[in-house]
């Protein structure tokens, strides 16, 4: 059983392939300014790399990763 972080919003990714998770990581961290804590569901594990990519990049720490089964939770800070 893994323990969430708390977290303000959830962007689902799931059955998405590159490079829509990183765009509509994108686009979520826009619509929700600054200060929440966002949590990025996925499947495709190419864009869990191309993710975290983005996020160290663009300046958001990624607080958390988990791996639970053939999916990836990934947190980050806006």
């Amino acid at each position: 059983m893994y323990k969430d972080l708390d977290y303000d919003v959830e962007l689902d990714v799931r059955r998405m392939t590159c490079p829509m998770p990183v765009l509509k990581t994108r686009k979520k961290i826009k619509e929700i300014g600054n200060n929440k804590v966002l949590k990025i569901i996925g499947d495709f594990q190419p864009a869990k790399k191309n993710i975290q990519e983005f996020l160290k990049k663009e300046g958001y720490p990624v607080l958390k990763v988990e791996d639970i089964g053939k999916e990836y939770i990934i947190y980050t800070k806006t």
